[in-house]
């Protein structure tokens, strides 16, 4: 599997950029202005690049390293959000595939329904990237912005409103967001207990999900 600096994702990140969700429409949110612009892709670099450490340090799937997108788009990816990296080399097709077969159940209905929720006002191809992000660190067991490489459930707040913000918006409980992702899931397949992935394995899965805590797995 390439490697990569694990400095560059661990870069403080100390733009502060404005929550104006409750001043605004649930589907609706201002553009941002170049200030914003930038401390949003530099939060989005930091997320790509802890999703990829996660996964090579074995708190992620593998699969996650694919970003469940093929290798060249991968390899796009980084270009763009951190070329101090330079060139990568790349698996062989045979082992990009391997990694590939390794999607797990209902990944792909979860990354639909990320996609569906960019903002219309942003970088489509940004927002793409951080349902991709999104929908692979959701595959772990910590908290979500713990597996996206974040320093705290703030900075994955920032990155959701800017970025897929009619899913932000609709999260007024401030639910976890992992939680809160597979119940959206759930209610569109008609699976009113789904439950993410790892959920089992989390610290804090009785008090997140109490009722469902309580059943037998």
């Amino acid at each position: 599997m390439p490697t990569m600096c694990a400095a560059l994702a661990n870069k403080p990140f100390i733009c502060r950029m404005a929550d104006w969700s409750s001043r605004l429409p649930a589907r609706r949110r201002l553009p941002m202005d170049d200030f914003q612009q930038q401390c949003a892709f530099r939060l989005l670099t930091r997320a790509v690049l802890g999703v990829l450490r996660n996964a090579q340090d074995g708190e992620l799937p593998l699969y996650a390293w694919t970003l469940g997108l093929p290798q060249q788009a991968v390899l796009e990816v980084l270009a763009t959000c951190a070329p101090e990296l330079g060139s990568m080399e790349a698996l062989t097709d045979v082992q990009y595939q391997q990694l590939l077969s390794l999607q797990p159940p209902l990944h792909t209905a979860l990354l639909d329904m990320l996609l569906a929720n960019r903002s219309a006002a942003e970088n489509a191809q940004h927002s793409s990237w951080l349902a991709h992000v999104v929908a692979v660190a959701s595959l772990g067991s910590r908290h979500l912005w713990e597996d996206m490489g974040l320093s705290g459930r703030h900075e994955l707040n920032q990155l959701l409103q800017y970025y897929l913000y009619p899913l932000y918006a609709r999260n007024q409980a401030d639910i976890k967001w992992k939680r809160f992702l597979y119940a959206e899931l759930g209610e569109q397949l008609g699976l009113p207990q789904l439950k993410p992935p790892q959920c089992g394995r989390c610290q804090e899965h009785a008090a997140c999900l109490p009722t469902l805590a309580e059943q037998p797995t």
